[in-house]
């Protein structure tokens, strides 16, 4: 089977940034690609698909249905999708060009092999669950290890790949196959309800005049940064970086409306730098100056 006809199938409009062809790595299969806006075909994959996010493309989200199941999920660094043997994809769309993916194509027979060695039944390519949003670091690394491979070739490097194709098998089989419990994307403490990010945005408006941390508001909504932003943008619809700095511009207008404060006083109060900060900020967003601004609204 030639593992990279999937690939050619699948993403007929994205770029080839790097791939594993020529490269005579066996029961494996590797390329990075970019991916433009808009719907892929409808595709049932003949192997595992592991894709995973190298880099973060902002405002990007992809939505896909497969037997049955439709999920919608940002595109962060680390993001990991599951695709298995056989579950016919009939509805993907990307929101905004993609910058760099990997895919990993791993053939059905790796799986049928480590249930011969195991005497386990169980582990078969077409038992794993379709999944978005993965958070596996183990899953992670041996991918950034293979997409490394592939942006640089070296001299062990197939064995090392060959390697890793057989680590990635045994998780994907041992994490996510339909005998394992459903430990992917949300926790519980992810998906505990709006008002742990309403506590988060009380926190950030009454201490907009600070020097404020992702960790510090993560650690009022009670979750781990990465939980936090995953969720915050998921309530919100902006990341905690836009919203501390729409917030802070917000207060700024207020008071540039509403009060004689001098501009230097209202760029600390609402969390800059100095007046100079807040000066191009504000340009940059308003389309004018502090000044300019309150000498037009008086």
């Amino acid at each position: 089977m030639d593992l990279h006809r999937h690939g050619a199938h699948k993403f007929p409009k994205a770029g080839l940034i790097a791939s594993s062809a020529g490269r005579r790595w066996e029961g494996v299969a590797a390329e990075v690609r970019s991916h433009p806006a808009g719907d892929l075909p409808a595709i049932v994959p003949a192997q595992m698909e592991i894709t995973l996010a190298i880099r973060r493309s902002p405002d990007a989200h992809v939505s896909r249905k497969g037997a049955g199941i439709r999920q919608r999920t940002p595109v962060e660094a680390g993001t990991i999708w599951l695709c298995p043997v056989g579950v016919g994809e009939d509805d993907i769309h990307i929101s905004a060009p993609l910058d760099e993916i990997l895919h990993i194509y791993l053939p059905a027979e790796r799986f049928e092999t480590l249930a011969g060695l195991y005497g386990d039944a169980r582990i078969r390519a077409d038992t794993v669950r379709y999944l978005a949003g993965v958070e596996d670091p183990l899953l992670a690394q041996i991918g950034l290890s293979i997409h490394q491979e592939l942006i640089r070739e070296s001299s062990a490097g197939r064995m090392m790949v060959e390697a890793a194709a057989l680590a990635l098998t045994a998780r994907v089989a041992q994490a996510y196959g339909h005998d394992r419990p459903d430990t992917r994307v949300r926790p519980a403490t992810e998906t505990a309800g709006p008002d742990r990010i309403d506590r988060a945005v009380a926190f950030i408006r009454d201490n907009l005049e600070r020097d404020l941390s992702v960790a510090e508001i993560a650690a009022v909504a009670c979750l781990s940064p990465f939980h936090f932003s995953r969720m915050f943008k998921r309530v919100t619809g902006r990341t905690p970086y836009a919203f501390v700095s729409e917030e802070r511009l917000a207060r700024a207008r207020r008071l540039l409306n509403d009060t004689k404060i001098p501009l230097v006083d209202i760029a600390l109060s609402s969390g800059f730098s100095s007046q100079g900060a807040f000066n191009t900020a504000f340009k940059r967003v308003i389309g004018k100056t502090p000044g300019e601004y309150r000498q037009d609204a008086s």
